[in-house]
């Protein structure tokens, strides 16, 4: 039984995480004018601890979503202005190949982050 409930806060966590990164991937979206966006300003606007959006941006560099720029006027750019919800999912999950999972990851890949804020729906 607690094997089972420490699988759950696992796989809750996961769900957090993925949810707040696409969140976070589409707040920056809308943000970025072509200068690097600072974690302390994403955390402002998005209402997450900067040590958590960390986190979420090392899975996002590693993903090529972002690259980080150091220094003054430092941050996060996005590396593409057409980022999917699926390269973000992909990008901060360990999702196996061929997994149950695929279809959903594939339609995900036709909405993009920047529909998310603008409130469009993906054409059919």
């Amino acid at each position: 039984m607690a094997k089972l409930a420490k699988a759950r806060n696992i796989m809750e966590f996961g769900m957090k995480r993925v949810m707040a990164s696409v969140q976070v991937v589409a707040t920056m979206n809308r943000m970025y004018t072509g200068t690097p966006v600072p974690l302390t300003e994403l955390s402002k606007e998005t209402k997450l601890s900067v040590s958590y959006l960390e986190q979420i941006f090392k899975k996002l560099r590693a993903g090529k979503i972002v690259v980080s720029q150091r220094g003054p006027g430092g941050g996060y750019s996005l590396c593409d202005k057409e980022i999917s919800v699926s390269e973000v999912i992909r990008a901060v999950s360990k999702i196996p190949t061929n997994s149950t999972f695929e279809p959903v990851l594939n339609a995900l890949s036709g909405v993009l982050v920047s529909q998310l804020h603008s409130g469009k729906s993906p054409s059919p």
